[in-house]
């Protein structure tokens, strides 16, 4: 009855029924390294300079497998490559939990590599889920998606604090029920039918000062990235491994730092109706540099809004600059555009996960928190020099 009812229904609306599930699926997955990840590199490393390598890790293979993962389904198809993805992960996720329960932090490291990996396959959903689609639904698709990403914050760290003390093993089984979620999605791609991409309309003319903007932006994007992950990738060794907190209490901070990350997007076009690009690029550095002077007051209260606001304040930094970098290009000439501003984002984010844990060490969190004020201060500068024309 099943089959015949996925017959019935239409393919695009099937399509869109399983992506949205999968990108909560992935999304978790995903999520789940960036917030243990960290905390178990300092307890397997027993090296605080080495404990955001597994973060680092996730970062550096999902940017490196962006280009495979694109080729591969040009080449094979959507429905094949997103099967295999999520397996992959399946099991990367359950070969993590085998290198926590053995102390392996090699394994642990390899394991994370395999769950970046299936996180280039989950980039190109918000690609696939427009297929098939009128280009007028397009707007609703993307915010469907964002809030499927949202959803898949909270399985991804609420279960780390909510089985924290109720079992001796609670972070190999949490990432077993991770795993599990991912052979899930795996398994519920049987439905997903592919079909031909609709064009989303012509490409538009690129914008004369978003092309001259171009460079300012990539920079832009790459160093709110870059000063977002300096101090959200080790706010977890420093509740838990510095201040002695509870893994709950990092998993609110880190999952309310995320969902400020994801939710603020919903309203970008509403703002933008009421102001310039330049100005809520400006609101989103003001939220930056709010957010890292609150994150000096001591206790829990003090990570939590700090890194709210740090969250939110990313966001629209991100999004403007990408606005702009997508006006900037044109035909075929915007996808190499595209490229190359991917890469340069997904190496500000991976540099600064690879350098907190040791940055977090040598200077303690005051000195981190003087050094992304300094950081966020120059894209003040920069924003400042390429808008005040």
């Amino acid at each position: 009855m099943i089959r015949r009812a996925l017959a019935a229904a239409p393919a695009a609306s099937v399509n869109t029924a399983v992506l949205l599930l999968c990108q909560v699926a992935g999304i978790a997955g995903v999520v789940s390294i960036q917030f243990v990840g960290s905390v178990v590199g300092e307890r397997l490393a027993g090296d605080m300079r080495l404990a955001t390598v597994p973060v680092a890790v996730l970062v550096l293979s999902s940017a490196l497998g962006t280009w495979p993962a694109s080729q591969l389904m040009r080449r094979f198809g959507r429905r094949p490559c997103f099967i295999a993805a999520a397996l992959l992960s399946a099991g990367c996720l359950a070969l993590a939990a085998r290198g926590v329960e053995t102390s392996d932090f090699a394994l642990f490291c390899t394991a994370v590599l395999g769950v970046g990996l299936h996180g280039a396959f989950v980039q190109q959903y918000r690609f696939a889920i427009l297929e098939g689609q009128p280009s007028g639904r397009a707007p609703r698709l993307l915010t469907m998606i964002q809030l499927a990403s949202a959803a898949g914050i909270v399985p991804g760290i609420s279960l780390f604090g909510l089985l924290e003390g109720r079992t001796s093993s609670s972070m190999p089984t949490t990432l077993l029920i991770l795993a599990a979620l991912q052979a899930i999605s795996a398994l519920s791609f049987a439905a997903y039918r592919p079909q031909e991409a609709l064009a989303a309309g012509a490409s538009a003319a690129p914008d004369a000062r978003a092309r001259a903007l171009y460079w300012p932006m990539v920079a832009m994007g790459a160093g709110a990235f870059l000063v977002m992950s300096l101090i959200m990738v080790p706010t977890p060794l420093q509740m838990c491994g510095v201040e002695q907190r509870s893994v709950k209490e990092a998993s609110w901070v880190i999952e309310v730092h995320l969902l400020s990350m994801y939710l603020p997007s919903l309203s970008v076009g509403a703002l933008l109706k009421r102001m310039s690009i330049a100005a809520l690029q400006g609101v989103g550095l003001g939220f930056l540099l709010v957010g890292f002077m609150l994150s000096w007051i001591p206790g829990f209260e003090g990570h939590l809004v700090g890194l709210s606001l740090v969250g939110i304040g990313w966001c629209y930094v991100f999004v403007t600059a990408t606005t702009l970098v997508a006006r900037s290009r044109s035909g075929a000439e915007r996808f190499r555009a595209q490229g190359v501003n991917d890469l340069c984002v997904f190496a500000g984010s991976g540099a600064a996960s690879l350098s907190s844990g040791a940055l977090l060490s040598a200077l303690g969190w005051s000195g981190l928190l003087h050094l992304g004020v300094l950081l966020v201060v120059s894209l003040m500068a920069l924003a400042w020099n390429v808008h005040r024309a």
